[in-house]
């Protein structure tokens, strides 16, 4: 069971849904990465969960009801602490100097998206028709920006290791990077095996260039 998975679990375990509600969850959760929203029947979500159709529908409505109520905890709880351990992760380490950093960071998250790959898929998936889901993300990387990773930045930009540009700028540079090398994982089934150091590794490289100080 890959961490986002766990954390939903929880998330819904903890709610005031019914057992049934929280198989439904589940098992829309399952076939949604598994196939995609569209190609999932509400037959087969109520197969996978163990219940009837009159179920499934009584309390969500629509199978866009169950994608919203899957959403929900995702984006008020799940992407929260996500965030919140990811930032603690890179404070508890000391790096020599910003390649370093750098490279930590990207191999870190690249790390976390192939081990939650089948669950970032449905965000990747619906994130077009879906704008909200990209304003909650935003708002969280801005918040891992004002605190200390922001500050880390700050450091290496007054010790004249990186180019002093904003620090939206700069993360939108590495998340981008980081998206570029994910993505295939992410989207193609049949996509190639990543080995995240020497990927990482190539990154930072290419970052590096990117990033460094003005002359």
């Amino acid at each position: 069971m890959s961490e986002v998975e766990a954390l939903f679990k929880q998330t819904i375990q903890a709610s005031d849904l019914s057992a049934k509600q929280q198989a439904v969850l589940q098992a829309s959760l399952d076939l949604f990465a598994a196939q995609g929203f569209d190609r999932t029947t509400s037959s087969e979500i109520a197969a996978r969960a163990g219940v009837s159709e009159g179920t499934v529908y009584k309390k969500f409505k629509t199978k866009k009801g169950i994608f919203d109520a899957l959403m929900t905890p995702f984006l008020d709880a799940i992407v929260p602490r996500v965030t919140t351990e990811f930032a603690a992760e890179v404070q508890a380490q000391t790096f020599a100097d910003f390649a370093a950093f750098l490279q930590y960071l990207i191999a870190n998250r690249m790390a976390f998206v192939l081990a939650n790959h089948q669950q970032i898929k449905i965000f990747a998936q619906e994130i077009i028709s879906q704008p909200n889901i990209m304003t909650t993300l935003a708002t969280h990387w801005q918040q891992l920006l004002a605190g200390p990773l922001g500050a880390q930045l700050d450091a290496y930009k007054a010790q004249q290791q990186l180019v002093d540009w904003t620090n939206v700028r700069i993360a939108q540079y590495i998340g981008s990077t980081i998206a570029g090398y994910m993505a295939p994982q992410i989207l193609l089934p049949d996509a190639a095996p990543v080995d995240v150091d020497v990927q990482s590794q190539a990154a930072t490289e290419f970052l590096l260039r990117g990033l460094a100080p003005e002359a």
